[in-house]
């Protein structure tokens, strides 16, 4: 390597070392910020109705939560017929076609995955604004409807789900799985070519990324909850033993296939 290329990449080095310092110290300085101002507006926090808001929450979310998960169920199904009577009409030749379903069979197959974790969500707050609002018929009626809406929605999914993993099949034969089976994804990708485990791998490597970063930024959020919010120590915990766990599996995956 040439002395010019050696210093460009001393300089390059420098830079990257100096940008890095100044995340770090900006991070330390906006989380003693953060702290601080929560500290100083908890008085005002606490001045805030609480009660009031779960009481609102108590009364709409089990609604919206049900309308929400009719719908988008509503547009999965519809989106499963029209991916049906594609592959009915398909000649078998143009290329054009077969992307367009392939598209629209992946877009069949996530939302109703990503409704459901927004379920999980939803669902306990439901029930939390329930319990803190309401001890008399209402508030079991409000429960029993957030609790049949979690249940129908997860079978809706699983539904959703076999019915648009058949209709891959119909194009993909050499494909085996079955939805039900705990080991469904290692079969399903055991039959799958090149192309795909490289799709797979880029996917989840991306969503492995986005999931580190987004946990530290939920450790920021509830460290800050704990003073300001008094919501203690188990939310911040239950972010780390998610990152721990996640980074531990992707390491342990990752030397095993380097063996």
């Amino acid at each position: 390597m040439k002395d010019t290329d050696k210093k460009v990449n001393k300089k390059s080095n420098l830079k990257i070392y100096i940008i890095f310092a100044v995340m770090i110290l900006a991070s330390l300085l906006g989380g003693f910020l953060a702290g601080r101002l929560a500290a100083v507006n908890k008085d005002t926090l606490d001045g805030i109705n609480w009660d009031h808001i779960w009481w609102i929450t108590a009364d709409t979310l089990p609604i919206v939560y049900g309308v929400l998960m009719l719908a988008t169920f509503v547009v999965s199904f519809v989106m499963y017929g029209k991916i049906k009577r594609m592959i009915r009409g398909w000649d078998g030749e143009n290329e054009d076609v077969i992307v367009d379903i392939e598209s629209r069979i992946t877009t069949a197959s996530y939302l109703p995955c990503v409704i459901v974790f927004v379920g999980l969500v939803l669902f306990p707050v439901c029930i939390y604004a329930v319990d803190r609002t309401y001890s008399d018929g209402r508030g079991t009626f409000l429960t029993v409807l957030s609790e049949l809406v979690f249940l129908i929605s997860m079978a809706l999914y699983c539904v959703v789900e076999k019915l648009v993993i058949d209709e891959e099949k119909k194009l993909n034969p050499e494909k085996s799985g079955n939805i039900f089976d705990m080991h469904f994804r290692r079969d399903w990708e055991n039959t799958s070519d090149e192309a795909e485990l490289i799709m797979i791998a880029k996917s989840s490597k991306k969503g492995f990324m986005t999931g580190i970063k987004a946990g530290f930024v939920m450790w920021i959020l509830t460290f800050m909850s704990m003073f300001a919010f008094d919501t203690g120590v188990m939310p911040i915990v239950a972010v780390g033993l998610v990152l721990i766990v996640m980074y531990v599996a992707y390491c342990r995956e990752f030397v095993r296939l380097q063996k």
